[in-house]
């Protein structure tokens, strides 16, 4: 993957990768961060949310999983915990599943 001028940057030395320092027409080196990949990865959350008092586990992961409830509501959810807290931090892992691309040039 050559290095082209869309790898400079201002703040670096015209003609070179700014961040492996190849020179332009050459290689980026393989550990260069503009060589990229995409990758599967799996975000565990808990976090606490409010529900009737009267439903059961089982009404609650049925409201959330099969009922109407859309999951996409749960950024709004995260995003008042992380108002209040100034961060997820301590309620989200992330685990790597697999690669899911070939390494492929990103110079933008």
């Amino acid at each position: 993957m050559k290095v082209t001028p869309f790898s400079f940057r201002p703040a670096g030395i015209d003609g070179f990768c700014f961040y492996c320092h190849q020179p332009m027409g050459e290689d980026h080196k393989p550990d260069c961060v503009l060589i990229k990949k995409r990758v599967l990865v799996r975000a565990t959350i808990e976090y606490e949310v409010e529900e009737p008092a009267s439903w059961s586990g089982e009404d609650i992961e049925f409201h959330r999983n099969e009922g109407s409830w859309c999951a996409s509501n749960m950024l709004d959810e995260l995003a008042e915990i992380s108002d209040e807290h100034n961060c997820l931090c301590d309620k989200v892992q992330f685990k790597y599943i697999m690669d899911t691309s070939e390494p492929f040039l990103d110079e933008g």
